[in-house]
């Protein structure tokens, strides 16, 4: 295909893995960044992509294919409100998985969604084939040429509208954020109580339990005493925690859920 040039308009974790992964394609090239502030990680963001970097929309690069808003979600609204006026007539998509596309739809005639289902945190080694994105526009041609770029990264592209988009955010949510926050929860435990180094004891269970997601659904795959119905030692954890009433809590609700989820399976 003909390269297609990009603008970026952010310098986040989610900005910096989306330009990463286009690094090494030559008929995909960015061109521009745009941060509100000339801050260290922008001016970095900029010199590590050999980009030029504007912290005015007025200087943004007007003849630009794709136009991508990596930003927080509150603040998506606001970059198309500055967008606006530039009548742009490239496609102004954002990378949001719960934000609706109608948001843009001010911004240029073509607007879309470009959402890779990934965490992204610095230091992450994004496996991009593997990662799924999923994509929304108003116009089949935008639709195409986002199905373009993405294909040339994933192998795994899909044509969401918003409010599955935002079914499959939600999800995720469930699957990455809570998950890691029970590690936590999981590492605090030991750390209350013995000491940070034994908390590597854990890994190869955790390791463990996204294996076996490969191959067996979360329902056959759950195990331990909510399952088993194990009151004894239901009984000796909550016991352990007794004075961490948020642990408690958490403890009490996912057994809970076990429970349920296991009645429901029969």
């Amino acid at each position: 295909m003909n390269t297609k040039n990009i603008v970026i308009i952010g310098t986040g974790n989610v900005a910096w893995h989306i330009a990463n992964s286009f690094a090494h394609h030559h008929h995909i090239r960015v061109v521009q960044v745009f941060n509100h502030h000339l801050s260290p990680k922008a001016k970095q963001f900029a010199k590590q992509f050999h980009l030029n970097l504007v912290t005015d929309y007025k200087k943004l690069d007007t003849t630009a294919d794709v136009y991508l808003i990596a930003v927080k979600d509150e603040a998506i609204a606001d970059v198309a409100r500055q967008l606006k006026p530039l009548k742009l007539k490239g496609i102004v998509a954002h990378t949001s998985g719960s934000v609706d596309i109608s948001v843009l739809k001010a911004t240029s005639t073509h607007i879309g969604v470009y959402y890779p289902l990934q965490t992204f945190y610095t230091g992450a080694e994004i496996n991009w084939k593997e990662t799924p994105i999923l994509l929304e526009a108003n116009q089949t041609k935008g639709l195409h040429l986002l199905r373009t770029i993405a294909k040339t990264v994933s192998n795994y592209v899909h044509t969401l509208k918003s409010a599955e988009r935002l079914t499959l955010h939600l999800a995720a949510v469930f699957a990455n954020n809570f998950t890691n926050a029970l590690y936590a929860a999981s590492y605090q435990i030991v750390e209350n109580t013995l000491t940070k180094k034994q908390t590597k004891l854990l890994n190869p269970i955790i390791q463990q339990s996204v294996v076996k997601l490969q191959k067996h659904h979360p329902l056959e795959a759950q195990t331990g005493p909510a399952k088993r119905h194990d009151k004894v030692t239901l009984q000796k954890h909550m016991a352990l925690i007794k004075h961490h009433p948020n642990l408690l809590k958490i403890y009490k609700t996912m057994t809970d859920l076990i429970v349920q989820q296991q009645a429901r399976k029969k």
